[in-house]
């Protein structure tokens, strides 16, 4: 199914097919040439894939396999599980160097480096093993000029971590929500500031921001208690914000800045200025992988100038992943569902709704995990990551009717 504007129409058709299962999946430029890394936790690795131009498609380039993970860390081989349970692989490219982090559940957690082309990615580092006992989430960020990453521990003795690039390798530069069991971080800019929001099983997200060579509480969600997951894009220089729950009615808003001159979609809770959210119901089965109930609306609601309207309701059974992405002229939104095929909806700036733009599938996605955008050889793909099933591409088409 495809939406037809006067200006352009647009859509989504399937590509190519990965076959492992995998829950997340992250993009990264090295030398000039995108690449793809995906997090295989029943194959243990990280997988990287890169294009072909001789096929004009996706092909493996290089895995960071199971058992060369475990010979770094205090535990041998024989007492690791099969597969060990990758749930992040976070890369980071400094000059010819590339870095990726591999976050997992068991055996501890290892940076990747190959110090320069031609070179194959090697074990280097076992990172904070006493601190991150069971990571959930890793993601990347900059703070005054240096890389760092920050790991989001969901064990209950384990402490979400902040790690920073000392010398050749990176080490722990702060604790962050120690015993509060963190599921997911997010990091994003607030008022020209490096900001980073940490959802927990235990109580409300909380917003950090970085003061005096640390991070530092700033504020929390109010009522958004079970917060599983955030992800956050900007349009029209404001910020929207995405909270996954687990518990709850399923719920999104989006807001606008201080103007508020333009129309945004909310939730009905009291957030910080200028955010928008999504809610899930169920409680995690595994990382990333909550048990869903039935089917609530999703609530869009629009700022009148003194409060946000009820505008619109969009369906959402089985639905606990909301992926903003941003596709050539397109603000895409992509509600993935366990139970049906996944929604791709995209923002209409004239009317300040996300509108349905066409479902994905066939084949349809085995619980979706996380979508991601890559542009290669002038085309524009999606990946969709899937917990139960194969890794999906599909194309983006764009044709311009205005003429």
């Amino acid at each position: 199914m495809e939406v037809r504007e006067k200006a352009a129409s647009s859509w989504l058709s399937w590509f190519q097919t990965v076959g492992e299962s995998a829950l997340s999946v992250e993009l990264f430029s090295y030398q000039g040439e995108p690449h793809i890394v995906l997090a295989q936790p029943f194959a243990g690795r990280c997988l990287i894939l890169s294009w072909d131009y001789s096929l004009q498609r996706f092909r493996p380039e290089e895995e960071l396999p199971a058992a060369c993970l475990a010979s770094l860390t205090y535990l041998s081989a024989s007492h690791l599980p099969t597969a060990p349970s990758v749930v992040s692989c976070k890369p980071l490219v400094l000059g010819s160097s590339l870095f990726v982090l591999a976050a997992r559940l068991w055996g501890g957690s290892q940076l990747w480096a190959r110090p320069s082309p031609g070179l194959r990615l090697a074990p280097t580092q076992t990172l904070a093993p006493r601190r991150l006992l069971r990571p959930n989430d890793a993601e990347l960020l900059w703070l005054e000029g240096q890389p760092c990453f920050v790991v989001a521990d969901a064990s209950k003795a384990g402490s979400t971590t902040l790690l920073c690039r000392d010398g050749p390798g990176f080490y722990p530069h702060q604790s962050l929500h120690a015993w509060h069991r963190d599921t997911d971080a997010e990091a994003l800019e607030l008022d020209g500031r490096p900001h980073l929001l940490l959802a927990s099983a235990s109580q409300r997200p909380v917003l950090f921001h970085w003061t005096g060579g640390r991070f530092e509480r700033r504020t929390d969600i109010p009522e958004a208690e079970d917060v599983y997951a955030t992800r956050h894009f900007q349009a029209g220089g404001d910020v929207f914000l995405c909270l996954t729950r687990y518990i709850g009615d399923s719920m999104v808003r989006l807001g606008l800045g201080e103007e508020g001159a333009q129309p945004g979609l909310m939730l009905q809770l009291t957030p910080i200025e200028g955010f928008c959210f999504q809610a899930i119901p169920g409680p995690p089965e595994s990382p990333r992988d909550p048990r869903l109930s039935p089917a609530t609306p999703l609530q869009v609601m629009r700022w009148d100038g003194s409060m946000f309207r009820l505008l619109q309701q969009l369906p959402s059974r089985g639905a606990h992943v909301f992926q903003p992405l941003l596709i050539a002229r397109d603000q895409l939104a992509i509600l993935g569902s366990d139970f049906a095929f996944s929604q791709v909806l995209r923002l209409e700036p004239d009317k300040g709704l996300l509108e349905p733009l066409q479902e994905l599938g066939p084949p349809a996605l085995v619980a979706p995990r996380a979508f991601a955008h890559v542009t290669m050889a002038g085309r524009r793909f999606l990946f969709a990551a899937c917990f139960k099933g194969p890794t999906q591409i599909y194309q983006h088409h764009e044709i311009d009717l205005s003429a």
